[in-house]
């Protein structure tokens, strides 16, 4: 009994399975789906009926595949019919090509026959019209008259024969080009300013040399067809002739022209004053000399102011008999204290009072000296320093960029030029200071012996 319920169960479990199969199948083929089985029988029944739908779809598949199978040979057919043509077609053209260019080869020799010098004077027009066009794009005239080489341009550019008007027109281009180089004309227009901003200015040009705004130089570039502002003004020398020349009416005036159209000036600005190169190139060494420069001629002042007073007192004092506070008034006064001892003692006496006013005098002279000797040698080692610097430089970079080495060269040139500047004035300084001083000591050296030969008089008498 179990092995028949055991049966029973499998046979129900493959019939289901094929059930559902074939329910999948009527499905994918759209056909209705197929009532249950309420029974061995009924089971059966349905079992043959899947078999035959099964049979019948498989038979639909193969058929339909063939018909696509019978599509798919004659779009192949199609297009191998395709290539065929085309692969005829490109033959065809490749060969007509090959006429086309013999065909055009005789063309263009004929043409170059008959064209004979033309093509040459075609070419030259060609080359200065482009020249012409890039002087006059770069032209200051241009500031005044803009866009004026685009049509020059184009001319240089084409590829076919210039005809007469555009030749017309590069001849009227070169012609107006070089009247208005001889002119001096004033007109408005908008420039850049130091702070980026366009402005209208009214503006002279003077030719195709230079551009000026007031009493200032402008400059003009050719690539962003813009005047521009100078970032700072070139060296007075160049623009103290401007007001002048602005404010003539008539009759020649003198003007700084830059005959290189915006070179020059651009590179005067960029120059470096005085001032500023011994504060861009001086460094340590500069400052040091500077501070002993400095210190000396602090040091000459205060000696002067001294031995002027003094020698003023030293006169006042020759011409009086009364003692006072100066070194000529206490020489007197030990002469005074002393006037009764014998001459000899008198006289050590007074060298003495001397002496004692010699370093008085003399005092500070020697340091200002010594200073006047120092600077130079300090300027000398900043040059040394900068020396260094230069051959470390092209040690690392070469030789190739001078710019690299123009540090190193203008710190020892700028500290040698700094060393000099410093011991001359120092050196005039110490020279007067030395015989003004030797002056004052040879008053008091006279003086003295003066007093001692009256001394002797009276004692002989």
């Amino acid at each position: 009994m179990k092995i028949r319920n055991i049966l029973l169960a499998v046979l129900l479990a493959g019939t289901t399975i094929s059930a559902n199969a074939a329910q999948q199948a009527v499905k994918n083929t759209g056909a209705i789906k197929a009532p249950k089985a309420k029974s061995l029988d009924d089971l059966l029944k349905l079992v043959k009926q899947n078999k035959l739908k099964q049979s019948n779809v498989n038979k639909e598949r193969e058929a339909r595949f063939k018909r696509e199978r019978n599509n798919q040979r004659a779009l192949l057919n199609a297009a191998k019919a395709e290539k065929k043509r085309e692969e005829d077609r490109s033959e065809r053209l490749k060969a007509q090509m090959t006429v086309n260019e013999k065909a055009l080869a005789e063309m263009i020799e004929k043409r170059d026959i008959k064209a004979g010098s033309l093509g040459e004077m075609i070419g030259v027009v060609k080359t200065v019209a482009g020249n012409t066009a890039s002087s006059i794009k770069n032209s200051i005239v241009s500031v005044q008259y803009p866009n004026r080489h685009q049509d020059l341009a184009k001319l240089a550019a084409t590829k076919e024969f210039p005809q007469i008007p555009e030749i017309r027109s590069l001849w009227v281009a070169m012609q107006n080009e070089m009247t208005e180089q001889g002119k001096v004309v004033k007109f408005d227009t908008s420039i850049i300013n130091t702070e980026g901003r366009k402005e209208d200015r009214n503006v002279t040009r003077v030719g195709a040399f230079n551009l000026l705004s007031g009493d200032e130089y402008l400059v003009y570039d050719g690539s962003t067809q813009d005047v521009k502002q100078l970032v700072r003004s070139p060296h007075e020398r160049n623009t103290k002739l401007i007001p002048g020349y602005q404010s003539a009416t008539s009759g020649v005036a003198p003007l700084a022209l830059d005959p290189t159209r915006g070179g020059i000036l651009t590179l005067e600005v960029k120059r470096e004053s005085w001032p500023e190169r011994v504060r861009n190139n001086a460094g340590g060494v500069g400052v040091a000399i500077g501070v002993v420069l400095f210190i000396g001629l602090l040091i000459v002042l205060e000696r002067l102011i001294v031995l002027l007073t003094l020698k003023g007192k030293m006169s006042s004092q020759a011409k009086s008999s009364t003692p006072g506070n100066n070194p000529l008034g206490r020489i007197m006064a030990v002469y005074l204290a002393n006037k009764d001892d014998d001459v000899e003692n008198l006289e050590l006496k007074l060298d003495e009072a001397v002496l004692k006013e010699t370093p008085k005098i003399e005092r500070g002279i020697t340091i200002v000296k010594v200073f006047a000797a120092v600077a130079p040698l300090m300027g000398l080692l900043g040059t040394v320093t900068g020396m260094i610097e230069t051959f470390q430089s092209i040690t690392l970079y070469g030789t190739g960029d001078p710019k690299i080495m123009a540090g190193g060269i203008s710190t020892a040139l700028i500290t040698t030029v700094l060393g000099i500047v410093a011991a001359l004035p120092l050196i005039l300084a110490h020279s007067f200071v030395s015989g003004l001083s030797k002056g004052l000591l040879h008053m008091l050296e006279e003086q003295s012996t003066g007093l001692i030969a009256q001394h002797e008089e009276n004692s002989g008498a």
